[in-house]
């Protein structure tokens, strides 16, 4: 006999569909506001009757296969497509203003997408250590595995002098390298990410943070750096990275030993164009803008961030900095609702193996490269 579950279990999984439906409803939200863009830039009607006449027609034909009412999806989907409309005026009303402007040149989005990151470092100085990857399964896994690259790469250096991190925000990875270093430095253009990250000195004597804009260079001398690491996806946040990798060369000395990691254009995230339910990550590359969209809560910002093919990072390195390995990961947790590891640490055991495994492939979300001054 069948044996039934009971109600507390069956409401639990009710809860997480409902969970997925109000993210499946924000996701539609944000398309939205992309066709209402669109619309404003082309000067066409926000309301298109016959469109979304067609749009009707097709869910209610999906809801009979389905064997569901089609009188209720549809009745679901015409109360979602008058609130697009509705943000759709409100973001025509915002843009009208400027929708005759000249369209900014790339360096003029650069600098925005800049003063975009500014202002979410402010926002987010307060609670990063204590809530950036909590909610995001595939970037909590992500980190794990880039500090067992980092402790893997420390061992093989002879002399741990001085250690720097690039784009250090609050100085959790500065913290971390403290007592395997004899002095780490955290190097970061925001103020406000450096003012919590300076609360760290009282628990770390070894460790300084200097407010520097990475790309104008690196204020250390010739050779003499033992390890660089710039993480979680940082060396796709620079314009100038030649710049950086160029000055970086400069510090290390001969032997010392460096960690980039970019965002990896070629990952299995992004090769769907699409995917239409939000995936386990803090950030994703949004590929039509050439931008990383940061969830802040229920906004989305978008800051300036280049994504990069795998061949492409090999190619940034100069023959003295020999590479030894470039990995990607996550590959798999990186595409599905984060919602499906809640709750399950058998599951997410499993997909951390799956994607260590797929490591070496070119599909997961971040490429990490890692090498050596020759």
């Amino acid at each position: 006999m069948e044996q039934l579950l009971s109600l507390e279990k069956l409401g639990d999984r009710l809860r997480k569909v409902d969970m997925l439906v109000v993210a499946l409803l924000k996701r539609r939200m944000d398309l939205a506001l992309q066709v209402g863009e669109v619309k404003v830039k082309n000067g066409q009607k926000i309301f298109r009757a016959q469109t979304e006449a067609r749009r009707l027609a097709q869910v209610r034909a999906e809801a009979r296969k389905l064997k569901l009412n089609p009188h209720f999806v549809e009745s679901i989907l015409y109360s979602s497509i008058n609130e697009s409309c509705k943000q759709q005026m409100i973001q025509l009303q915002s843009m009208s203003a400027r929708r005759h402007k000249e369209q900014k040149n790339e360096e003029d989005l650069y600098c925005l997408l800049k003063k975009n990151l500014l202002i979410l470092t402010k926002r987010w100085s307060d609670s990063y250590d204590d809530h950036y990857d909590k909610a995001f399964f595939a970037t909590q896994a992500y980190l794990k595995f880039e500090e067992q690259l980092l402790e893997q790469e420390i061992k093989r250096i002879d002399n741990c002098g001085l250690a720097l991190d690039l784009g250090c925000a609050t100085g959790r990875l500065v913290a971390k390298l403290s007592p395997l270093f004899k002095q780490v430095v955290g190097y970061d253009i925001s103020p406000h990410m450096l003012m919590k990250a300076n609360a760290k000195k009282r628990k770390y004597p070894n460790i300084s943070f200097i407010k520097a804009d990475l790309e104008k260079g690196i204020p250390q001398s010739d050779s003499s750096v033992s390890f660089v690491a710039m993480n979680l996806g940082t060396a796709s946040d620079v314009s100038g990275i030649c710049k950086v990798i160029k000055e970086v060369k400069r510090v290390l000395h001969p032997g010392g030993r460096f960690l980039f990691s970019f965002y990896n254009r070629d990952a299995l995230l992004y090769q769907w164009d699409f995917i239409p339910w939000p995936v386990g990550l803090a950030a994703e590359i949004n590929i039509n803008k050439h931008c990383l969209d940061v969830h802040l809560g229920a906004k989305v910002l978008s800051v300036y961030a280049r994504p990069y093919t795998t061949e492409e990072v090999r190619k940034l390195f100069p023959p003295r900095m020999r590479l030894s390995k470039v990995l990607t990961y996550p590959t798999i947790s990186s595409i599905l609702p984060n919602d499906l590891f809640e709750g399950k640490p058998s599951i997410q055991k499993s997909m951390i193996m799956i994607d260590r495994q797929l490591a070496k492939a070119h599909d997961g979300a971040y490429i990490i490269a890692i090498g050596q001054k020759r």
